[in-house]
């Protein structure tokens, strides 16, 4: 395969991603998602995400022969690890928090219950996601560029 057609492929992933980034923030998933996230990690791997994309891309232009690319696919790997702590944490939040003051006669006390414990789960689904997004879209652009390597 020549450059061209990799590059090519990678620029098609890119802008799809850009696609999806706008329509994100269209539907204001930016802000639900720095109200639901307390550990803020899923902005982390947004930027760990944006900067590995664009590793991949300039790796992919230039052809570089010394295939050095193990790196882009520990970064994936990480993206899902930190998606992981954000997991954990959430639980934690949710788990620690939510049981501490509790008085099962007091209404009040059970629906601040409640929201925290909504809180900490957000926590947990929105760092999954936002690993397993990330880390699946790296792993895309990485076979790739593999692939084209290989067919070369």
């Amino acid at each position: 395969m020549k450059i061209g057609t990799k590059l090519l492929k990678w620029w098609l992933i890119f802008c799809l991603t850009i696609l999806g980034f706008g329509a994100s923030y269209h539907f204001n998933v930016h802000s639900l998602l720095y109200n639901a996230d307390i550990t803020k990690l899923s902005f982390l791997i947004i930027v760990i995400f944006v900067f590995t994309s664009i590793w991949i891309g300039r790796k992919t232009y230039i052809n570089d022969p010394e295939h050095q690319i193990d790196v882009g696919w520990f970064i994936a790997e990480s993206c899902l690890a930190l998606g992981m702590v954000g997991t954990v944490t959430g639980f934690l939040y949710m788990l620690g928090t939510t049981f501490e003051n509790i008085d099962v006669s007091n209404t009040q006390t059970l629906q601040d219950a409640l929201a925290s414990m909504a809180r900490g789960m957000s926590t947990a689904l929105y760092t999954t996601l936002t690993g397993l997004i990330a880390s699946l879209i790296i792993k895309i652009q990485l076979v790739n560029y593999e692939v084209s390597e290989l067919a070369d």
